[in-house]
């Protein structure tokens, strides 16, 4: 099942239904001096991925969803990544709060999986700088019900009316 427009679900039967794959380039400059991705550019793929996704679901940087801080991120190398090139990254939310979403994540390629972990977020208030609830938009894309902000625009509005 597809849940957005580029960033497609995986049909992988191992993950759950709401989790995205998002492609991601690596750079020669990402690698070290024996030819793998040096790992601190894990973290970066990571975000880059998950910002990449959520941004075509119609949650752009300055929208209320998108002002978010990194509480923890995690980390569990498997194979290095030895060459420049595209990886997936999939990724789901498998936990969402009042203010807090943790993203469960695997970074793999055609050579297996090479790093698994979780990155958890805090949404914020960007006047008070203190936690904010999620929006009823952003929690039904995440939670598998609409695949993009303008579905969950469209949905509350056809019930308000």
């Amino acid at each position: 099942m597809s849940m957005t427009m580029d960033c497609d679900a995986t049909g992988s039967e191992s993950l759950p239904d709401t989790a995205y794959v998002e492609k991601c380039r690596v750079y020669f400059d990402d690698l070290d001096a024996f030819g793998m991705l040096h790992a601190g550019r894990y973290y970066a793929l990571v975000e880059r991925g998950i910002t990449a996704c959520v941004s075509r679901m119609g949650f752009q940087l300055g929208d209320e969803d998108v002002y978010v801080v990194a509480r923890e991120m995690k980390l569990t190398f498997g194979a290095p990544i030895r060459r420049i090139g595209e990886v997936e990254l999939v990724f789901w939310m498998s936990h969402i709060g009042r203010s807090s979403a943790t993203f469960d994540f695997i970074v793999k390629s055609d050579e297996g999986d090479h790093a698994r972990g979780y990155r958890s977020i805090t949404k914020v208030d960007p006047a008070t700088g203190r936690s904010a609830p999620w929006t009823d938009a952003i929690r039904a894309v995440f939670s598998g019900e609409l695949p993009s902000r303008a579905d969950a625009a469209a949905a509350a509005t056809a019930t308000a009316g």
